[in-house]
Formats: structure tokens, C-alpha cells, sequence
């Protein structure tokens, strides 16, 4: 997953973009993509820091991280009532519309692909670091009960 800046900056890019493309009056799809893309990984981010993993709050600032996301967040919501705002310029209520549904579309794709990947990858590392701390409990057992009969004459 992107952090909220790094989707931010990509954000701030794609609106740039779109702005320049209305202007020229090109095509601003892919920009509209990217800055679609840029506002699910903020949303995704504010989802995962209502209820981060145990490792995130081991060696993360939770503080730190709620401030990127609500700062990201509002330059968001600014950047998308531009966006809207020219899109209704440009092209009218049916263009935002769309633009609309590209929104809705970009993000359920997202969910089902990127963010189903790094949910495995997350409970695939929760897991194997689980089974290392586990099986290392009962190798020092193991030691223990080892000792403890060495030392009673039993081996």
C-alpha cells in the first residue's frame, strides 16, 4: 500500500494534469485514473489506521500517521471539488457522472486486486512470525525439561 503522502503527491500530480489536459482539451482518462488511484490508497489508509495490525502499532506512530492521513485526506476532498468543478466545466453533468462511476469502478478494482494481495501478504507474515515465536517457546522448553533431567540423573 502507498502511505497517504506518497498518494498525495500522486494525487497533487494527477490534478496538475487533468488541468492542464481540460485546458488543451485533450483526453484526461488516465490522469482521472491516477488521481482515482491516489484517493483509494488515502481511503484505504484511513481503513487500515482504525484498527492497525500489531506490528504497525509496535514500531509506528499512530499519531503521526492519523495527521498524514486527515491532512491527505482534506487536500483530497479540495482536490476532488476542483476536479468536479472542472469536469462539470468541461463536459457537463453527464461527464461528472461518469467521472463519477470511474471513481467508484477504479476503487472496487483496487480492493479486489491490490489490496486482497497486501491483506495476504500481511496475514502471511502475521502467520510465519507466529509459528518461529511458537516453535522458539518449545525449543526452550524443550532445553528446559532437557536440563531439568540431566540434572536429576534421568539422561
Amino acid at each position: 500500500m502507498i502511505d497517504p503522502i506518497t498518494a498525495l503527491s500522486v494525487a497533487t500530480a494527477a490534478v496538475g494534469q487533468i488541468k492542464k489536459l481540460l485546458n488543451d482539451g485533450q483526453e484526461i482518462g488516465g490522469a482521472l485514473a491516477k488521481f482515482a488511484g491516489a484517493v483509494s490508497d488515502v481511503n484505504r489508509a484511513a481503513e487500515k489506521a482504525k484498527s492497525p495490525t500489531i506490528w504497525k502499532t509496535l514500531t509506528g506512530s499512530a499519531e503521526e500517521e492519523a495527521i498524514q492521513i486527515f491532512a491527505a485526506q482534506k487536500k483530497l476532498q479540495q482536490m476532488r471539488r476542483d476536479v468536479e468543478t472542472l469536469i462539470s466545466y468541461t463536459y457537463g453533468q453527464k461527464g461528472l457522472d461518469e467521472y463519477k462511476d470511474t471513481l467508484r469502478k477504479v476503487k472496487a478494482e483496487r480492493q479486489k486486486n491490490q489490496y486482497r494481495k497486501e491483506e495476504i501478504k500481511d496475514a502471511l507474515i502475521f502467520w510465519f512470525v507466529t509459528a518461529v515465536i511458537v516453535l522458539c517457546g518449545f525449543a526452550g522448553l524443550a532445553f528446559v525439561i532437557y536440563f531439568i533431567g540431566k540434572s536429576q540423573g534421568k539422561w
